[in-house]
């Protein structure tokens, strides 16, 4: 009799110490774009589940020139119409116009709104910045 007591109290601890399985809502997750490999710059794109943003960018000046790098870090809020994300940079130091140069994109990858806001394509697997290739991550 307390064989199958012992048995059970060990069979029932066992299988409660099994593994916990974690299910991750794909709405909470960070959406991520970074640029691949390239001589031109280093860009990187986050937009958190706060409707938070931070963008980073930083040029690589070209070899055998005097030309210092570019560096841009702004932060900023966002707001949402389906795949399409409108990032709100409040007062940013550099121009939207020239960093999301319409030039090396569609018209089904971002918009420029104005001097503060762009809209960007979420659904895209990839959003050219500056005419660098990003890839969401």
């Amino acid at each position: 009799m307390w064989k199958k007591i012992v048995m059970l109290s060990l069979l029932i601890t066992i299988s409660s110490c099994g593994s916990k399985k974690m299910v991750v809502d794909s709405s909470k997750q960070t959406i991520s774009y970074k640029s691949l490999g390239n001589g031109v710059a280093a860009i990187s794109l986050q937009l958190f589940e706060n409707n938070t943003f931070k963008f980073y960018f930083k040029s690589i000046p070209q070899p055998d020139t005097d030309e210092k790098p570019v560096k841009i870090s702004e932060k900023g809020t966002y707001t949402s119409e389906g795949n399409w994300k409108t990032l709100n940079f409040k007062n940013p130091k550099f121009s939207l116009a020239a960093v999301f140069d319409a030039n090396y994109a569609g018209t089904t990858d971002f918009k420029v709104i104005d001097t503060e806001n762009v809209k960007i394509n979420t659904a895209k697997k990839t959003l050219p910045i500056w005419g660098v290739v990003c890839e969401k991550q």
